[in-house]
């Protein structure tokens, strides 16, 4: 049928913002990939793609008898050897199992550094959830996608401060324990220190430790600041330090001119999903994660394969 896969070279990447955002809305409303639900018009999702680097995203346009009919991407950690899925996205639904029979040897193949790869397509999206059990990716949590008005939280941030270099470890300890497979590590932690598009927020016990603590970063694309991870110890649970970290992270955000804070909860997470929506958060879309780990084996097979252009 003529399908290919070539790889494009990031200086493109921008000028296929349209066809993915086209591609990723659904008629009824929502996306079919969360990952790819990047901007909410099309110029702002071609400056997400501008500000990537080479070496943490490749895309590749799906061509058949060279039109382009389909995209698919990944972010990915060589340091972490994981990957994110973006898509794929197709404008021709009927060649869509052709497309995706072919997808997971290219992605896998073009990036030998990658041990596993993560997925978030959209719940209720039959077809591509059908097609990632297919190719040997296991069903792992739900995922809710929450957002609320910065508005609508007090500008009190008495009881939280930005993280210093001192409270690093302890930080890093506790984000470990909470969160032992995060996509945030150590490094991510020590950067939002002193950097400006992102911030490590700690609230503190009795004793001036850090006993809990959130990572925020700016998202302009999305018009809104995004709590990657908030965590408070076991033992002081029950105190309103979930609540003050995020009106803390809220009042971050509004100095950076963002109108929303948003954050995704997994489904067994009872607590914390009773929180947020306790302070104002709603259910934007919900995602299914997705997990292949590739081992040595199939790495070998793929690799013996010429790479996905």
């Amino acid at each position: 049928m003529g399908i290919s896969f070539v790889r494009l070279p990031s200086p493109e990447w921008p000028a296929i913002a349209g066809f993915i955002f086209d591609c990723n809305r659904r008629p009824g409303g929502g996306v079919h990939c969360l990952h790819a639900a990047h901007g909410v018009t099309v110029a702002s999702h071609a400056a997400e793609l501008a500000a990537l680097l080479p070496d943490e995203a490749a895309f590749w346009e799906i061509r058949k008898d060279a039109q382009r009919v389909g995209v698919v991407g990944c972010e990915f950690d060589s340091d972490l050897r994981r990957a994110w899925v973006r898509g794929p996205l197709v404008i021709d639904h009927h060649l869509l199992e052709v497309i995706l029979h072919a997808v997971g040897s290219t992605l896998e193949s073009s990036l030998p550094e990658v041990e596993q790869f993560d997925a978030f397509p959209a719940a209720d999206d039959a077809t591509l959830n059908a097609w990632y059990a297919a190719a040997g990716y296991a069903p792992l949590q739900q995922h809710t996608v929450m957002r609320a008005g910065i508005g609508s939280f007090r500008d009190d941030t008495t009881t939280v401060r930005r993280a210093t270099s001192v409270e690093l470890p302890a930080v890093s300890s506790l984000h470990q324990h909470l969160f032992p497979s995060a996509y945030i590590g150590d490094a991510d932690l020590d950067r939002a220190i002193a950097r400006a598009d992102c911030a490590l927020l700690v609230a503190s016990g009795n004793d001036a430790e850090p006993v809990g603590y959130l990572y925020v970063h700016d998202d302009p694309s999305e018009q809104e600041a995004y709590v990657d991870y908030l965590g408070v110890t076991e033992s002081h649970r029950g105190r309103g330090l979930g609540r003050a970290l995020l009106n803390a992270a809220a009042h971050w955000g509004a100095q950076h001119g963002r109108r929303y804070l948003a954050l995704t909860v997994r489904e067994d997470r009872s607590t914390a999903l009773s929180l947020y929506r306790s302070a104002g958060f709603v259910e934007v879309s919900s995602g299914r994660h997705w997990r292949k780990v590739v081992g040595q084996e199939a790495r070998r097979r793929w690799l013996k394969g010429p790479l996905g252009a």
